[in-house]
């Protein structure tokens, strides 16, 4: 190995020693409503979507200090345009209730008729003194005949409560809906929340390894006036330092863009409305069983409910559109004025009359067959989110349980202690000259290794306890 490659595998090495310094010092993010610890002991409160409240909430000026993960979640729930989207929905579904309420209008109308054109008929004109040609000829409107009426459509079929109970079933699965949108939203900015916090722990890290590294150019700038490396060696050292800046680069990207995201879902135009600080809180341990915590999901989760929800709608709508089939009953009543009296009409009449449509073709056959489809489909979502929420439970479980068993190896086992004791007496060893170049980089790959399994057993600690909160079904 050249001492080009020593060199850098050195300067990882000691940055990597003052990363896992802070590592160990900082406290795991928290994520209140979870079944850890004591999170089982309190229940979350009911969602009202209906309350009367502006749909987007005035965007709050930039802070200077820390938010929180639920800080965050409070802001999106608030300003999220999937939220307001969801909210609309819901006072569409009013809407639909208001609309299955009314009554059909009643029609009126208006006919003239007996209009004379050309000849009149001479048996049914006045009698006239002698005969005159004038009274074969009496006008276009002297011999009208006025008819007014109005008709309205008698519900003798119930449909309209049919319609009433079919848009209440509506309205409870839009508002479950709406709950399951609020579930999603936060799972979503939690996981945002542990990104952002992630990549700026990287930053953090890519920073310390740049100023590190600037300490090993003069170690090297060191050896290379004692004549331990040549100046091409040397010069290449100073050159890899443009690595270190690039990963410092990187990473402020990818910061940045994370945190774009979370402005995103935050319902902020940019990402300078956020504050420069965020929180972390610890996670407490698991204390139930899977299949308790399974249970409650089958119980607690908003999209399993609107599901069953959206059966009884289903239902609901296919007895109305059954009943709809029915012929509606129409009646009427008629006023007419007649001017036609000379051929015996009588002055004034009033009439009576009743319809009512044939269903020789349309029986509704297509709205019936949509809303059995409908029925069928609630029976198969059921089936399947049912063995959906059993994995997803199982599975949060298990990743949680295997992150706190590497936790724990690290921790109580000692293995990140022993690590970074074995690469800083390789270390001090290199420095006297007890230890070959060689024996030392193995020290530091070896930190290297157990440093990135820490971290990384703690982001899916994090990111397994926000994934079983979201499996739960915990609302905001």
């Amino acid at each position: 190995m050249s001492r080009l490659t020593q060199s850098i595998v050195l300067a990882a090495a000691i940055a990597a020693s003052v990363h896992i310094a802070s590592a160990q010092s900082a406290p795991s993010p928290t994520i209140p409503g979870s079944p850890l610890n004591n999170a089982n002991k309190s229940e979350s409160g009911s969602i009202n979507p209906t309350a009367n409240a502006p749909l987007v909430a005035p965007a709050p000026a930039r802070s200077e200090t820390n938010l929180s993960m639920e800080e965050a979640v409070v802001i999106a729930l608030k300003r999220n345009r999937d939220i307001i989207a969801a909210k609309l929905d819901l006072k569409e579904a009013d809407y639909d209730k208001v609309a299955a309420e009314m009554y059909p209008n009643p029609v009126f109308g208006y006919q003239i008729g007996n209009l004379v054109l050309g000849r009149g008929n001479l048996y049914n004109t006045q009698p006239q003194p002698s005969y005159s040609p004038a009274s074969r000829h009496p006008g276009v409107f002297s011999q009208t005949v006025h008819s007014v009426g109005i008709s309205e459509v008698i519900d003798i079929w119930a449909k309209r409560s049919l319609r009433i109970r079919a848009a209440e079933q509506e309205l409870r699965y839009k508002r479950l809906l709406l709950e399951d949108a609020l579930r999603e939203i936060t799972y979503a900015v939690r996981s945002a929340f542990a990104e952002v916090l992630r990549k700026r722990s990287e930053l953090e890290f890519s920073k310390e390894v740049l100023d590190r590294y600037s300490e090993t150019v003069k170690l090297s700038h060191s050896r290379f006036k004692a004549g331990e490396i040549s100046e091409a060696e040397f010069r290449k050292i100073e050159l890899e330092g443009l690595k270190y800046q690039n990963a410092v680069i990187d990473a402020e990207l990818e910061r940045d863009l994370a945190r774009q995201s979370l402005a995103a879902l935050l319902g902020f135009g940019s990402i300078d409305e956020l504050p420069d600080m965020f929180l972390q809180d610890e996670v407490g341990a698991l204390q139930r069983s899977v299949s308790d915590l399974t249970r409650e999901a089958i119980q607690n989760r908003p999209d399993l409910r609107a599901i069953a929800e959206g059966r009884r709608y289903a239902t609901a709508s296919l007895a109305s559109a059954r009943r709809e089939a029915y012929p509606d009953l129409t009646l009427g009543v008629t006023y007419v004025h007649s001017e036609y009296q000379v051929a015996g009409d009588n002055p004034n009449t009033l009439g009576f009359g009743a319809s009512m449509p044939v269903p020789f073709f349309d029986r509704n056959q297509a709205n019936i067959g949509r809303a059995e489809v409908g029925v069928m489909r609630s029976d198969n979502d059921t089936v399947r989110l049912t063995l959906q929420i059993r994995h997803e439970v199982a599975e949060a479980v298990r990743r949680f349980q295997r992150a706190e068993s590497m936790l724990a190896l690290f921790k109580e086992g000692g293995m990140l202690e022993r690590a970074e004791t074995s690469l800083r007496v390789a270390e001090k060893s290199y420095k006297a000259g007890a230890v070959s170049l060689l024996e030392f980089l193995e020290s530091q790959r070896t930190y290297l290794e157990t440093h990135d399994e820490f971290l990384h057993a703690q982001y899916d600690r994090q990111q397994s306890a926000v994934d079983l909160i979201h499996a739960l079904g915990k609302r905001p």
